[in-house]
């Protein structure tokens, strides 16, 4: 990979403007420097800028605004797309079913390569293919850098035709349930990966606005890939089959499959030629490397693959060291590489780092908490994470997730003691809440409550609504008031009639207090609607919508409930209002302490509604994981900062960033990381 724009006056060492995809990156941009920003962002709900022709409705315009900021991104990260080599492509017709194909047997005749100027949109293009195609290759070959490529041109191609499907880019690792349809599930990915409401999504299936662009086959456990492969088949047979598709994997375990796609065309990969190799490694001055590569054949034979070469070109100089890794060692020459390239991307220093030198994260502590990430998405058959994500799952132990389990309900318990507490006492708030953290079962999902926008409309609408229910409950309750004191007068003694008069002009004024407060409390409740389309932008950005959503209305609500809790404890019958002297006389409360009363038990009810409507709105997600991350963190899995430390790895080169979630630089390196052993850090 080209160090500078001028290779001969660049340093080997330099990587800092390496060069990425035709165009050049600063290593030192790649993290989130723009976070404070974002989180404004957020808060002030701004979204990604919708894109493409004006035809187009708006949410499918901001969806392919979202799917062109990732493909960009991650064209730009991508260690395959530093090899600017058009990688040679193969006809591989016989690799899948062809409507036309019946029973006749093809594929004896040897594979003719294709020009190599030919590029994947010309063969997507193709009128025998139609869209329909399938993309081999062996590990590190280009698939998904290729497919990228592709999906950048039909992005472009979206943009300018308001009627072209919007590409999307799916990884097929996330299809957990053999018996999940291919339709269902890309409508929970569009919802999990950009929060498109599942009947928006749905509907764009149905009416082929989309083109779905699967990575990933191989990722699936051996057992279920021939499985999917069925599912794709049966999707590519239904009636929201959609007019174009493409799927990718790798040869060797496509190849096991004894069924086949039913796609129009398909093409492999090639590999890179010695030949190839040698030019650009002389265009690039790095002649040394060649002559190095000479010495051993079978780190020749591996960079034949574009990730390969890659690598090699940027961990050069910690190979040519004596840190680099003994050849004779008994470990493979991919993991010699790549353990290479971790210790070269590690050493390497940048002009702005995330860390200062005096914090900065140890080879040994952050290649701990890299191994404990790759490990958790192994496990969970990801190759994506979010922080927000993160589930109890990710325990290595029982004893730390009973830990985690606990530690919520004592959290749960506090909690609803506190808020009954503050209406009935203490001691019962603590017995209450003691039983009530006993009865709730906690769901083994930390569900967010980040999806949801205020409708200035819909908040309109609920006040009117609120206010005309309010307004009879009002009427009917000071009818009632002023009814109870009306009867109320002929046994009472000592009471002043202005007094009466005082108490019962209130009452009426109740009317206005229910409609007023209940027109506001619909109106809130009923201007939260589900985002159509929301993409994460920042790291944990849904633990900080959650944090929000939770904390505006619970405020809101808490305020209108105390104020009117306070009105009706002052207008309620028996509160204050009528009070015993002695044995058969009854007397009139003041209104001085009535009303001292009201605004006491009406706090207390406003802290109450505000901590309830908190917790239910999104609060208690919040808590949970809080927990969760603190456990992790005491157990040495993750840093304390964790956005932090990822975009630390992603300066690094070892992690992409795509607004608020993250991958490995490449699928290999996430696999090289799982083997490795998790060694606790001692606290």
């Amino acid at each position: 990979m080209p160090d500078a724009e001028d290779p001969k006056q660049g340093n080997n060492n330099d990587l800092r403007n390496a060069q990425f995809g035709g165009g050049f990156i600063n290593a030192e941009n790649v993290n989130a420097g723009r976070i404070g920003g974002d989180i404004w962002n957020i808060f002030l709900g701004q979204q990604t800028t919708p894109v493409g022709n004006p035809a187009r409705p708006k949410n499918e315009r901001s969806l392919l605004a979202a799917v062109k900021e990732e493909v960009t991104v991650r064209l730009r990260q991508s260690l395959h797309n530093a090899v600017l080599i058009n990688l040679g492509k193969e006809p591989q017709p016989q690799q899948v079913k062809r409507p036309w194909d019946a029973d006749i047997k093809i594929g004896l005749k040897p594979a003719e390569p294709l020009p190599d100027t030919t590029t994947i949109l010309e063969i997507f293009d193709q009128e025998e293919i139609a869209g329909k195609l399938l993309i081999l290759g062996n590990p590190g070959a280009g698939k998904t850098t290729t497919t990228l490529d592709l999906a950048k041109a039909l992005i472009a191609r979206a943009e300018k035709k308001s009627d072209y499907p919007i590409p999307v880019l799916f990884n097929l690792s996330n299809w957990k349930n053999d018996r999940q349809l291919i339709h269902d599930w890309l409508v929970a990915e569009l919802k999990s990966k950009y929060g498109v409401r599942k009947d928006i999504s749905s509907k764009w299936l149905d009416n082929a606005k989309l083109l779905p662009m699967l990575d990933g086959l191989d990722e699936l456990e051996s057992a279920r890939q021939e499985l999917c492969v069925r599912k794709i088949n049966e999707f590519l047979q239904s009636d929201y089959r959609p007019k174009y598709l493409l799927v990718c994997s790798r040869w060797e375990e496509y190849a096991n499959y004894p069924e086949r796609l039913q796609l129009n065309g398909a093409i492999c990969l090639r590999l890179l030629s010695y030949h190839q190799i040698k030019n650009y490694l002389a265009n690039l001055n790095r002649t040394q490397l060649w002559q190095f590569l000479q010495t051993d054949t079978t780190l020749l034979e591996l960079v034949r693959k574009p990730l390969m070469l890659s690598i090699i070109i940027l961990s050069y100089e910690e190979l040519a060291t004596e840190r680099g890794i003994n050849l004779t060692s008994n470990i493979s020459p991919l993991e010699y590489l790549l353990n290479a390239y971790i210790q070269q991307m590690m050493s390497r220093s940048l002009v702005n780092q995330m860390y200062s030198k005096q914090e900065a994260s140890v080879t040994k502590q952050t290649q701990r908490w890299l191994v404990f990430l790759a490990q958790y998405l192994q496990s969970s058959s990801k190759t994506e994470f979010s922080i927000d994500d993160i589930q109890a799952d990710c325990f290595q132990t029982i004893a730390q997730k009973r830990i985690y389990y606990f530690t919520i309900k004592i959290a749960l318990w506090l909690f609803s003691g506190f808020i009954i507490g503050l209406i009935f006492g203490k001691d019962f708030g603590l017995v209450s809440g003691f039983v009530i953290s006993l009865i709730i079962n906690l769901s083994e999902t930390i569900q967010l409550a980040d999806k949801i926008k205020f409708s200035f409309k819909r908040l309109i609408f609920g006040c009117k609504l609120g206010s005309f229910i309010g307004a009879i409950g009002g009427f009917l309750y000071s009818s009632l008031c002023a009814l109870y004191v009306a009867i109320a007068i002929d046994v009472l003694k000592n009471i002043n009639y202005f007094t009466f008069v005082f108490w019962a002009v209130l009452a009426m004024f109740l009317t206005i207090i229910f409609s007023v407060s209940s027109g506001l409390l619909f109106g809130i409740f009923i201007s939260l609607i589900k985002e159509e389309f929301e993409t994460k932008l920042i790291p944990n950005q849904g633990i900080i919508n959650s944090f929000k959503n939770a904390t505006i209305y619970s405020i809101f609500s808490g305020l209108i409930l105390g104020i009117t809790g306070s009105l009706i404890y002052i207008v309620f019958p028996g509160n204050n209002l009528i009070k015993i002297a002695e044995p058969g006389v009854y007397v009139m409360g003041t209104t001085e302490a009535l009303i001292n009363v009201a605004i006491i038990s009406g706090l207390k009810f406003a802290v109450s509604s505000v901590l309830v409507i908190w917790l239910l709105c999104g609060g208690f997600t919040c808590i949970q994981h809080f927990f969760l991350r603190l456990i992790l963190y005491r157990n040495g899995y993750i840093p304390w900062n964790y956005a932090r430390f990822l975009d630390y790895c992603t300066e690094r080169m070892l992690i992409q960033r795509v607004g608020g979630r993250y991958r490995f630089i490449h699928k290999l390196l996430q696999d090289h990381f799982a083997q490795m052993d998790f060694k606790r850090d001692s606290r």
